[in-house]
């Protein structure tokens, strides 16, 4: 299949909202699929494709791997200074509420860069459908653009949460205005309640995964090295202090030559919270605040941590619950996860500790230390964890919508 897949984020950006469109663009080229991913350029960088390139670039790929078009934001300098936060309040409201009833979006600079691009991605790849993942609406307003000019179906992806993201004034009429889309997909059933709420349709769960490569054996615990990590933002100061708190009673009940070896280390955007969280931690174990690290050196941690921490919100399902199992060490979540989260960890050999006091956090603790080397590359549980397994279900999802299309053009 000929398949344009839509994300905001361009595909180098450091952060989580460009892997899920990423990673899926990359492992669908490696199933055979030719797959033009479709986003903005990097930061406010230039692009390396413009569209007056594109139909070469299109024509020159050999599509073994994805082939990225980054557009440039043009025009609509209002939604420009909104997003500066340069607008005075009342005006800023105003913008919002008209380019959301005019435009359905507010990056409508980016969509309007975007349509430069689409007589090319027509013309000269002729796409069967096109995938775009909900972080703004302006991704599924230029899926439907695409989808429109290409005479061909689009999907509607839920990457993020549509009432964390949507005016309340906005989120039924915005549901009714995407009633159009071929078929919804999720980022986990979570998300798939969102969209009954909103859309009052069914959408189909497919989980953003982790690399085969990623599930490299764990390593064996190290005597002289006792490392806690914790991984993420912190969505709630309370709960942290109190994990914290589990953390420390757990320290102070060891012997004092384990305790002599005990790291925590925390990677994530909220270095200031967790440093002063931590203040008092410091005088029992040695505090590493790494803030934002490359992904493999974060996996290096995962694989040879006692335990993996993270801190639950309860506005989203996490990826990095995926993520994090595929380290093969035990996790601890605080406050409680979710029944989705905790029956995926179920499915495989990896523990997932779901904790609501500190007194719990430290007894997950002293169980995490007594746990082994886990065989993760034999856990069937994991494997269907993997992008490249949740990319066969994406795919059966394409085809099933591509028939559809061709039964109804045949009818």
């Amino acid at each position: 299949m000929r398949v344009v897949l839509v994300n905001h984020c361009h595909p180098e950006t450091p952060h989580v909202c460009a892997t899920r469109m990423r990673e899926y663009s990359k492992v669908l080229s490696k199933l055979g699929h030719e797959v033009i991913l479709l986003t903005e350029t990097l930061a406010g960088q230039p692009t390396d494709i413009t569209p007056d390139q594109a139909a070469r670039a299109i024509q020159d790929h050999d599509f073994s791997t994805p082939l990225n078009l980054a557009s440039e934001p043009k025009g609509h300098p209002l939604i420009k200074s909104l997003r500066a936060r340069t607008l005075p309040w009342g005006l800023r409201q105003l913008v919002v509420v008209w380019y959301y009833l005019r435009h359905q979006g507010v990056f409508t600079d980016w969509r309007a860069g975007s349509q430069l691009y689409y007589s090319s991605i027509v013309d000269h790849f002729n796409p069967d459908l096109v995938w775009a993942t909900f972080g703004n609406t302006d991704c599924w307003n230029i899926a439907r653009d695409l989808a429109q000019a290409a005479i061909c179906p689009w999907i509607a992806d839920a990457k993020d949460p549509w009432q964390n993201f949507i005016p309340t004034i906005f989120r039924n009429y915005l549901a009714k205005y995407y009633g159009d889309s071929a078929a919804m997909t999720a980022f986990s059933k979570f998300h798939v309640a969102d969209i009954q709420k909103y859309f009052g349709r069914e959408a189909s769960v497919v989980y953003s995964g982790f690399s085969t490569d990623q599930a490299a054996p764990s390593t064996p615990l190290n005597p002289d090295e006792m490392t806690i990590s914790l991984t993420g933002a912190i969505y709630d100061q309370q709960a942290l202090t109190q994990l914290i708190q589990g953390v420390k009673s757990w320290l102070i009940g060891l012997p004092e030559k384990k305790r002599a070896n005990a790291c925590f280390i925390y990677a994530g955007q909220d270095s200031d919270a967790v440093a002063a969280a931590t203040m008092d931690l410091s005088t029992i174990c040695r505090i590493d605040i790494k803030g934002f690290i490359p992904l493999e050196e974060l996996r290096q941690i995962h694989r040879r941590a006692i335990a993996n921490l993270y801190i639950k919100s309860n506005l989203t399902f996490h990826h990095k619950t995926i993520e994090m199992l595929s380290a093969g060490r035990p996790l601890i979540c605080y406050p409680e996860e979710t029944e989705e989260a905790v029956e995926i960890s179920q499915s495989t050999s990896v523990p997932l500790f779901s904790c609501d006091s500190p007194e719990q956090v430290s007894e997950a603790l002293d169980q995490s230390l007594n746990i082994g080397l886990i065989n993760i590359q034999e856990d069937g549980g994991l494997k269907a964890l993997t992008w490249e397994s949740q990319a066969k279900k994406l795919e059966e999802i394409f085809l099933n919508v591509a028939n559809k299309q061709n039964d109804s053009a045949n009818a």
